[in-house]
């Protein structure tokens, strides 16, 4: 696998399918989830409360999403780490898979962000921002919650 890959936490793919902006984020480079963050996709709600299904399936069988899973030893590893057990299932297999095989980690999730940067892994944190600078044409977040200081843990001085 490659160390560039870069895994999307489960509700950067939900948000991606309610604000429309999957196409230009797989179009913009091969990008990764965690393979309990994959099982987590399944709709999404509007404005209005109407549900949507997600069908990730056909951009797995193109190559644009790639499922990942971490193994036991992997996840055990990141236990033993003494990480927050108010993480997720998707958050924890993605940081067990940045830990131990090199991909980074696009999501607005502050305590997994937080958690990165305990582990020494800051670097490995990928704003949703930083994905959408890459977009051509240009768009816009759709929510401040992905911008890079909204996630982003507080510096200590």
């Amino acid at each position: 696998m490659s160390a560039s890959l870069c895994l999307a936490d489960a509700q950067v793919l939900i948000d991606g399918a309610r604000f429309g902006f999957l196409e230009p984020l797989f179009a913009s480079r091969t990008m990764g989830v965690a393979s309990s963050a994959f099982l987590e996709v399944k709709f999404f709600r509007d404005d209005n409360g109407n549900v949507y299904p997600i069908d990730l399936q056909p951009n797995v069988t193109t190559g644009t999403l790639v499922v990942v899973a971490a193994t036991g030893t992997e996840l055990q590893a990141v236990y033993a780490g003494g990480v927050s057990t108010r993480l997720g299932a998707g958050e924890l297999e993605s940081l067990a898979l940045v830990v131990h095989r090199g991909c980074t980690f696009c999501t607005a999730d502050r305590l997994a962000v937080k958690t990165l940067n305990d582990l020494g892994l800051y670097d490995r944190w990928v704003p949703l921002e930083d994905l959408f600078s890459c977009f051509d044409p240009p768009r816009q977040l759709p929510d401040p919650k992905y911008l890079r200081k909204a996630a982003q843990p507080e510096r200590r001085s």
